[in-house]
């Protein structure tokens, strides 16, 4: 893939979400193509989302199943399955998640997957975060 094609992509995408091109983007843009070695268009914008994030999907991933437990973690009535957070955190993440650090991942997955935010769950994800030393 050439430049033209990456740019061509990342503004298509930045079309249908309603990003506007702004000099800062065009700036972000073209520091992301200068090191992406990517071969193929969904290889390119996996690249590009996880460029814009800062975290990485392993960092990701890992941060929300820790935080699904410890949700739990002195809770002796439930019984929780886990076995149906790995794919639900995978469709979150490949959902185009974009977070920029810790705590807004966290509500975003809050927001997203769950369709809940409150005072209580934004209290829980601070206390975890501060736990854990995450930023």
């Amino acid at each position: 893939m050439n430049d033209i094609t990456k740019r061509a992509l990342i503004h298509g995408v930045d079309k249908k979400n309603g990003v506007l091109g702004t000099t800062e983007r065009e700036r972000q843009i073209t520091a992301f193509i200068k090191q992406d070695e990517s071969t193929a268009p969904l290889e390119m914008l996996k690249a590009w989302l996880q460029f814009q994030s800062g975290i990485s999907e392993k960092e990701k991933r890992d941060t929300i199943v820790k935080y699904e437990m410890w949700l739990f973690r002195g809770d002796t009535t439930l019984k929780p399955d886990f076995s149906e957070l790995p794919p639900m955190v995978d469709r979150f993440i490949h959902g185009g998640d974009v977070s920029k650090n810790y705590y807004e991942l966290l509500v975003n997955w809050e927001k997203r997957t769950y369709n809940t935010f409150s005072d209580l769950k934004d209290e829980h994800i601070r206390e975890f975060l501060d736990k854990h030393k995450l930023n």
